[in-house]
């Protein structure tokens, strides 16, 4: 059975989106509370009585829900006003991460970003502490300001050092795919816009979907081919607005995947308001940029469109156009101008060469074969007294390799 919960929205624009957070995280709204102006106490006199009321006429609320960023006097102020504990959007959040935290390294994130929350609330929240008895910080009272912020700093410090361990394997197996050839495209893209779907669809996989957010919390890696190049496919963590800067900074193992991606697809979803599509694109392509995502391909999927029209996908393109040309309106759930978004990216990431190739007969020829079917995609293959001839598109990447290991054992290799 859910929790019961106020939710006290600031900004009706982005309600949908909070509420939906809140249904994530286990709560059932059974009271909403407006607010137009945000004090220095965040409610005045006048919406705390309003508040006051709704927790009347509501039976068993376990929690109010703020749509913003509390501080510790703040939350302290409302929880001994209505003997409720509080909980703002940053922690709302990190509870639906908890939920959704499938790995190890995923858990450290989520573990890390939690204590650097608490690290900027140490010193207040102890203050607040040692004033008596305080509804939500309990606890706190048995610790000197100084020993409870360098416990903090202590516990954040070995979590950097596990994370660290994980983002050098990370770098190593990077190092193993450019070593290789491979090219990496990563989805990205709001949360519940569909990138586990495309993910899904294009490596036949069975990642779990959902509306719920956050559903994708750890990296996932698969290798596909995209006409003739071998490419890693990676499905990333899903964007929100108004994330502060130390939690991007705590999934930043996971993040740092985009910036080394060759290309990058970002999924919209077009079954938002032109409004909230307008938003989102911009919180999106704005954290691309800050994760150092510039001077690569930005592919836009517009997401859904089984469910708008063709007026609204033309409104879309005009916002996305001002930042990026290649837009592709698609449907992950249908498979939809699927053809259309791979041809684009095989010529984004690109040049092929058409390659004519002659091996003769040996030991190697079988190896030889299955490496061009590999690295290239084959036209032809025919057979004749002195070996094998094939004709091939091979990626430019790779025509080093291929060529050097066709002309050890005697063969040749040309282009059209």
């Amino acid at each position: 059975m859910k929790e019961k919960a106020i939710a006290v929205v600031t900004n009706r624009k982005r309600m949908k989106e909070f509420l939906s957070l809140i249904d994530e995280a286990g709560f059932d709204v059974v009271g909403i509370l407006y607010v137009r102006r945000i004090t220095t106490g965040v409610l005045s006199d006048y919406k705390l009585k309003e508040l006051k009321k709704i927790i009347e006429q509501s039976d068993g609320v376990s929690k109010i829900i703020f749509d913003l960023e509390l501080r510790p006097r703040q939350a302290y102020r409302i929880a001994k006003e209505t003997k409720i504990e509080t909980m703002d959007r940053i922690q709302l959040i990190l509870r639906i991460f908890l939920l959704h935290a499938p790995s190890q390294e995923a858990k450290l994130q989520i573990k890390l970003a939690s204590l650097r929350y608490e690290l900027a609330r140490a010193k207040e929240k102890v203050r607040l502490a040692k004033m008596g008895e305080q509804p939500g910080f309990s606890g706190l009272g048995a610790y000197e300001v100084d020993i409870y912020y360098n416990e903090i700093k202590m516990r954040i410090s070995k979590i950097l050092e596990r994370i660290s361990e994980v983002r050098k394997r990370r770098s190593l197996h990077r190092a193993m795919r450019k070593k290789k050839g491979y090219k990496t495209i990563s989805i990205t893209g709001y949360t519940c816009s569909g990138k586990t779907t495309l993910f899904n669809l294009l490596t036949n996989s069975c990642e779990k979907v959902g509306e719920e957010p956050f559903t994708t919390l750890s990296t996932k890696f698969k290798l596909i081919k995209i006409g003739p190049w071998k490419v890693y496919l990676s499905d990333t963590i899903g964007f929100i607005s108004d994330l502060p800067p130390f939690m991007i900074h705590a999934f930043r193992s996971t993040l740092e995947e985009i910036s080394f991606s060759d290309l990058v697809i970002l999924m919209i979803d077009g079954s938002d308001t032109i409004e909230e599509i307008a938003t989102k694109f911009r919180t999106s392509y704005n954290l691309l940029i800050e994760l150092g995502v510039i001077n690569k391909p930005i592919v836009v999927a517009i997401n859904k469109i089984d469910l708008i029209d063709e007026g609204k996908i033309e409104k879309i393109k005009e916002i996305i156009q001002e930042r990026t040309p290649y837009v592709v309106p698609i449907s992950a759930r249908f498979g939809t101008n699927i053809n259309e978004l791979l041809r684009l990216i095989e010529q984004l990431l690109g040049e092929v060469l058409k390659a004519r190739i002659f091996i003769p007969y040996s030991s190697a020829l079988y190896s030889l074969i299955d490496l061009v079917k590999r690295e290239g995609e084959v036209i032809s293959i025919q057979n004749n007294s002195e070996g094998i001839a094939i004709e091939a598109l091979i990626p430019n990447d790779f025509n080093e390799i291929v060529k050097k290991r066709v002309t050890a054992v005697g063969g040749f290799l040309e282009y059209d």
